[in-house]
């Protein structure tokens, strides 16, 4: 069954005579660190612009006397605006280091394969 966004071609030889991983089946930890980096930076950014949005800074009587009606309905959208975007920053940052995370991951463990392959190759 084929998967969208990986390539269902069969492994290759490597440059060292060794098998390569099937293509659509790799991690490029660097790009998943420098991504992650740029999620957090993003977020990070976004989330000082709107740290200051809710509470509303303006009053019912400030509204004016035609107005008045709509200052709590616009005060408290302008409170949940300002809840949502700090809660989609937090989700941000929290994403970013998830991110980080898994390449840190692959990374390792690419590590240990490498040299558990190293390893037992050893002794020919």
């Amino acid at each position: 069954m084929s998967v969208p966004g990986q390539s269902t071609t069969t492994s290759s030889p490597g440059p060292s005579g060794g098998v390569n991983a099937p293509g659509g089946y790799t991690a490029d930890t660097g790009a998943m660190a420098s991504q992650a980096k740029a999620i957090n930076d993003a977020a990070e950014d976004a989330q000082d612009e709107v740290k200051d949005l809710a509470p509303a800074k303006v009053t019912e009587a400030e509204f004016g006397t035609a107005h008045t009606q709509w200052g709590a309905d616009f005060t408290a959208a302008i409170d949940e605006l300002g809840k949502g975007a700090n809660a989609m920053c937090t989700s941000l940052i929290g994403l970013a280091q998830s991110i980080g995370s898994a390449g840190d991951q692959y990374a390792a463990a690419e590590s240990e394969q490498a040299s558990a392959a190293t390893q037992s190759g050893s002794g020919m």
